[in-house]
């Protein structure tokens, strides 16, 4: 993941009046002429924990960046009913609680699913 472009001061998209992403390439592409990052799946899922924990980008710990990237994971699995949210921790992160469980889902099913949700996700963003 590349370092994201700091004269972007959040990620309010509706303001960049877009249409809606298509498909996974095209919602990849957007993002990383937009903010000049590497829109991998973890580029996404960053840019998903940035957007709903409502922050500014800015250097970001390691730690931060896992952070950020299990939030928008979370998000996407809250959005297929997969998570809930049960409360906030004493820094305002979102605590999640499982709420389903899919039994033997590859890895690549999860990321294919997450990638969907991603779309689903961003797609709501641009309208």
């Amino acid at each position: 993941m590349q370092k994201l472009n700091t004269k972007t001061d959040s990620l309010s998209l509706r303001k960049k009046r877009m249409s809606a992403p298509e498909n996974w390439t095209e919602l990849c592409q957007r993002l990383s002429e937009m903010f000049s990052v590497k829109a991998d799946l973890n580029g996404v899922l960053f840019l998903i924990g940035i957007r709903e924990r409502g922050l500014t980008f800015r250097n970001f710990t390691k730690e931060e960046k896992y952070n950020l990237i299990n939030l928008g994971s979370c998000t996407l699995y809250k959005e297929m009913g997969l998570t809930e949210i049960t409360g906030y921790d004493g820094e305002g992160w979102p605590v999640f609680r499982q709420k389903s469980v899919i039994p033997g889902m590859s890895e690549g099913r999860k990321e294919k699913i997450l990638k969907d949700c991603a779309v689903i996700y961003f797609r709501r963003v641009f309208e």
